[in-house]
């Protein structure tokens, strides 16, 4: 009889965990945006993700090319039916077949896909063609398609910016803009209906901008000892987050919402092209971030509650649109060789360290585009080629408040001259500018301002077919998945339990 309950026990226990493991909602991820002129392998963006302890990621586009490298990685997904995409639809089968293409067939090789994005910021103020008027229609389709290919698993719904909410001194005044309330009522109703999150956008510097707040408000551990906060009612805010955070509940509440799950989509810190982003504050404020996560705290409308985040971003992006800022080209933890920017740690065990450097990147050559300042050029021509270089290439290290603010006229030239030079992979014909580029092997770096020099175009190879191949390094411990060890375990002790049995 002691046998056959001992039996009994770990069939029963085995039953539980035979099954796929499926992680808990809680979770600390990171966006990877590929808006670059070089980007990463993604293999080498798994294992980044794998070392780091990073167990979500979300995609801005679910590229074919990109998808294959997280086939069995252990990490969730989550990919974006993009607006540009969703107006060449024409009907439900259209809509039907892009899920089949692009999530279905993935899934369907390993990989782990678990929220589908459908639109970006539908209702946002920033951008005036967005899908806002039909957005709660395409969620309904690409819902009807995902439950038609058996992925009733992959929740829907889509992300918004901050502007949704009216401009108030006080959370317990959030409300949703008047002119979007109706469309935002008939968007919470679905999600509630399908069981999905609501999905915000926020970006501190940007709040504290646009409100006019002093900037320490950003940060979760005071260190100035500022006594800036905000009372309301029986609480104080004393950050800009859970201000914003709240601001978002009162609304829900209002709405008839105050307990839909919030997702919060992209939040982080730049590190340059704007007055006070650089890589000590932005270890600052992720360090505060995370530490307050990991207390599980909430806030103060909802205390006690865990906060799920996908923090802000992976790597630079020097062709993302600087409408909003120049630092919207720096969110990057990483530079784009795949170098660590400050101290971060996801697994938020708060260890004084620097997330691991990306491995197998190659740079090009240690050689730089500058002005030739002994050529005797006019102002007006000098200015009219920065101009050009600067409009096609990125400069945003040279606005106000930058890394590059302080250089002189020659070095600010210069620089123009290089970045251009490098965003065009080094070839000779991009530092001519009418006579005034020379190439140099002399690093024209300052102390304060690094003249960068481009990685490799890597991710495209054979030529310009797309080449997957599988990233490995005998260094690395083998992570195996949790689900996994837990079946490989059941088996040993269901074995051993055999053996006593007979």
């Amino acid at each position: 009889m002691y046998r056959k309950t001992i039996l009994l026990f770990w069939i029963s226990l085995g039953t539980l965990f035979s099954f796929n493991y499926v992680p808990i909602d809680s979770f600390v991820g990171i966006n990877w945006g590929r808006m670059a002129t070089q980007q990463l392998v993604p293999s080498m963006v798994v294992d980044l993700l794998l070392q780091n302890g990073i167990p979500e990621l979300k995609l801005f586009s679910p590229s074919t090319t990109v998808l294959p490298a997280f086939a069995n990685s252990s990490i969730g997904l989550s990919v974006t039916f993009q607006d540009f995409q969703l107006r060449r639809m024409n009907n439900s089968k259209d809509i039907y077949d892009w899920i089949a293409k692009n999530v279905k067939k993935h899934v369907d090789n390993g990989v782990d896909i678990r929220y589908l994005y459908v639109g970006n910021e539908p209702f946002t103020k920033r951008y005036e063609k967005r899908i806002n008027d039909e957005v709660v229609y395409y969620l309904g389709e690409a819902r009807k398609a995902l439950d038609r290919h058996d992925l009733k698993h992959i929740k829907t719904t889509t992300a918004h910016f901050t502007d949704i909410l009216t401009n108030v001194t006080k959370p317990s005044q959030g409300d949703f803009r008047e002119d979007i309330k109706g469309k935002m009522l008939d968007l919470l109703s679905f999600l509630k209906e399908h069981n999905a999150p609501l999905v915000i956008n926020i970006f501190p510097i940007y709040v504290l901008s646009s409100k006019q707040m002093p900037v320490d408000f950003a940060f979760f551990d005071r260190k100035n000892n500022s006594n800036y906060s905000i009372k309301d009612g029986p609480y104080i805010y004393t950050n800009i987050f859970t201000f914003t955070y709240d601001t978002l509940v009162s609304a829900l509440t209002k709405a008839g919402y105050s307990d839909m799950q919030i997702i919060v989509g992209q939040v982080g810190w730049p590190t340059d092209g704007f007055p006070n982003a650089n890589p000590k504050n932005a270890e600052r404020y992720h360090r505060g971030l995370l530490r307050y996560l990991k207390r599980n705290e909430g806030t103060p409308l909802r205390p006690n509650k865990t906060i799920n985040v996908y923090i802000t971003a992976l790597s630079d992006e020097n062709r993302m649109v600087t409408q909003w800022g120049e630092y919207q080209r720096h969110w990057g933890i990483y530079r784009h060789d795949g170098s660590p920017k400050y101290k971060i740690d996801f697994t938020l065990k708060d260890r004084d360290e620097e997330p691991t450097t990306a491995k197998g990147t190659v740079k090009m050559p240690n050689r730089w585009c500058v002005y030739d300042h002994s050529v005797n050029a006019d102002n007006e021509k000098l200015m009219e080629q920065v101009n050009y270089a600067c409009n096609s290439s990125d400069c945003t290290l040279l606005s106000p408040g930058a890394t590059c603010d302080n250089l002189n006229s020659t070095q600010r030239s210069s620089f123009a001259f290089n970045m251009y030079f490098q965003m065009n992979s080094q070839q000779i014909d991009y530092c001519d500018f009418q006579g005034l580029g020379v190439i140099t092997t002399d690093d024209p770096s300052t102390p304060n301002c690094r003249f960068p020099i481009e990685i490799l175009s890597i991710d495209v190879v054979d030529n310009g077919a797309w080449k997957m191949a599988s990233y490995n390094d005998d260094s690395n411990p083998t992570i195996i998945p949790f689900g996994l060890a837990l079946s490989a375990l059941f088996c040993i002790v269901l074995f051993l339990c055999l053996i006593m049995w007979f």
